[in-house]
Parts: C-alpha cells; structure tokens; sequence
C-alpha cells in the first residue's frame, strides 16, 4: 500500500509540474489541429487587426505546420503565398491569368503590396496606409520611374490627381507594362483617337514611341525635343521635311536648315495635328 501511495504522489507531482501547452487544443493529444484562438495567445499584433478573413487556419493550415513552412504563411502541402491568397480572390486571379506579369515574375508576393491581418481586404501595407498614396508604395520599388514626376512635363501624380494605378494594372495585363498602350492613353486623351481623314501611324501604334508618359524636361512629353523628336522618322534622303513621297534632293538642305532652326524650331508651328487631321501632312489649316 505505502509503494501504490508513493508512486501516486509522484504521478501527481508530475501532472502540476507539466506545461500548461502541453496538449494543444483544450487537452487533445498530440497532432490535434491547433484552433485560431490558440495562434492569437502568441500573435497578439494579429489579434488586435485581425478582422476579415476569417479563421487562422483559413491561410496558415491548421498550425501544425508552421514550423515547417517555407515561407511566413504556413500552408498546405508548401503552397506558394500568393496562390493561397488566389485560392479566395478569384477576381484577382483571372486578372492574374497572364500570370506570370511581371511582378510575379519577379518574385512580388501579395503581402509586398496588402496588409493581409487589415480590416478592409483591398488595403495596401502599413508602409503604404502611412503614406495615403498608392504612388508612395509603387516609389518604394520604382524610385527611377517616381523621379520623373518632377520633370518639367509629367502627369499629375505628384500632385495627387492620378496614381499608378490609373494606367499601370498592379496584377497583370496583356502590356508588359500598360494596360494597353495607346488604349489607355486614349481614355483620357480622347480627341488622339480619331477618327482622322489622316492618320499619323505613331498615334495609333503606341504612344510612347514619341511620348514617355511618366516625365520629360521636354514639351508635351516628348521623348525628345522638337524638331529632333519628329526628325528621327522624318529625315530619310529626298524627302520634304521626311513626308513620304519622292521631292528634289533639294530638299535635304531644307531638312538641314529645320535642325539648325533656321527655317522653323518646332514642327508643330505648321503640322498642329500630328495625331491626325482631315489635312494631308497634317497642317495646321
């Protein structure tokens, strides 16, 4: 009787003495599914934001896992954290289809850009809630692109009346970087689309082949100032100021004297309508 009542005491000792996480879930045993409220007793930072998406293991398995992840987001079979977060957002990834857009082709996961524990399933990083701007989160990778916005001619973004988003898809697109060219451009600039009697090839083509729509210290946006911007199409031999069709080689002396600006300093003094008119060579009357 005085060993059973030994061994009993020890047997007792050993249960007060046992960690209190011992057995995950309420006391199940070993491998039970740890549940979102026993994450939270670790991750406090999450338990205050955490509102949306629901449970814990809605993204990060049962937490089982976790330590096994090979990337923060603990999830089945090693999923990728982006495609996880397409398992949901179905809209985002028919947007994705062209997937492998060139942030995923660089390694850009969803949490780079979204807070994933914020109230609001659209919302952007805290870096990016602090600064107010999707710009100011496009800048924290894209700081060339950013510093052309104080050029001398650039698109409003500085000035807070368009973002990055307003031509640039964050997910994917068909462009390797619009949306689609000169159909983006021509949402806002619509009086480029035509219909013209004459056309300018260039304007229907793509816009950037004489504009760089992020900044210049040029007019208008151009690549390159007038008439050196027009010249590097129009100035092939025996050609009047470069039109099309055959003149004199007197010509190539006009064309010589328009450089030197002797003539003209800029084509459009003439050619107004360069994106198109119903006046052959596009003249201003």
């Amino acid at each position: 009787m005085k060993r059973l009542m030994g061994v009993l005491a020890i047997s007792l000792g050993l249960s007060v003495l046992a960690p209190a996480h011992a057995a995950p879930n309420g006391g199940a045993g070993k491998g039970a599914p740890v549940t979102g409220s026993q994450c939270l007793e670790c991750h406090e930072t999450e338990a205050r934001t955490h509102v949306y998406h629901g449970d814990c293991a809605s993204c990060h398995s049962d937490g089982l896992n976790h330590a096994k992840a090979k990337e923060p987001v603990a999830v089945p079979a090693g999923r990728p954290e982006s495609a996880q977060c397409l398992s949901c957002h179905e809209s985002d990834k028919r947007r994705m289809h062209f997937l492998i857009a060139e942030h995923n082709k660089a390694g850009v996961k969803c949490s780079d850009c979204h807070g994933l524990h914020t109230p609001k399933v659209k919302s952007l990083n805290t870096a990016m809630e602090k600064a107010g701007k999707t710009t100011a989160l496009c800048a924290t990778c894209h700081q060339d692109v950013l510093a052309r916005f104080s050029m001398n001619s650039h698109h409003p973004v500085k000035e807070g009346a368009m973002t990055c988003a307003s031509c640039h898809d964050p997910h994917a697109s068909k462009q390797a970087s619009l949306g689609s060219r000169t159909e983006q451009c021509t949402k806002c600039h619509q009086a480029v689309r035509g219909p013209h009697v004459f056309e300018h090839p260039p304007a229907a083509e793509d816009c950037t082949i004489c504009h760089d729509p992020h900044g210049t210290p040029n007019k208008r946006m151009l690549q390159a100032a007038q008439p050196v911007q027009c010249l590097q199409c129009h100035s092939l031999p025996n050609r009047r100021h470069g039109q099309t069709g055959s003149t004199s080689t007197a010509s190539a002396s006009i064309r010589a004297e328009v450089v030197a600006g002797a003539v003209l300093r800029d084509c459009t003094s003439c050619h107004a309508a360069m994106h198109g008119s119903s006046t052959d060579q596009h003249l201003r009357h």
